[in-house]
């Protein structure tokens, strides 16, 4: 039981990272939930089969490390996504700025990934 909490909270810190500001836009602030579409989505299903692993404990350390490479490509998306929003943002005069919630999201997505796969590995898996 403590396993599946601990990767409760693992999983659980990688949505409040996508929760929290990746960029700005002069006064507007873009979550990662702002980046969803079409840029971050890959991060969204990583999230989603990490609650799979985190409800039904379905295969948890193939499924943990397919949802990190998923969450990192989710964030490469949005990072391409920042750099055309910055050109078109200079093109027009805007302020665009990182914020710090995408680093964040890279760094707990990594934590997840590793340390997911371990404390999916100590859970009791279902067979299905």
């Amino acid at each position: 039981m403590k396993w599946r909490i601990t990767y409760g909270i693992l999983w659980l810190l990688t949505v409040v990272m996508y929760s929290l500001p990746w960029a700005k836009v002069d006064d507007s602030v873009y979550i990662g939930w702002n980046f969803t579409m079409p840029f971050s989505v890959t991060y969204v299903i990583g999230m989603l089969l990490g609650l799979i692993v985190l409800i039904m404990r379905y295969k948890p350390v193939l499924m943990t490390i397919v949802a990190g490479i998923l969450m990192i490509l989710g964030l490469v998306g949005a990072t391409l996504g920042f750099g055309v929003m910055a050109v078109i943002g200079g093109l027009v005069g805007a302020k665009v700025s990182w914020e710090a919630g995408a680093g964040g999201a890279f760094l707990f997505t990594i934590i997840y990934m590793v340390a997911g796969a371990y404390a999916g590995k100590k859970m009791v898996m279902k067979r299905v």
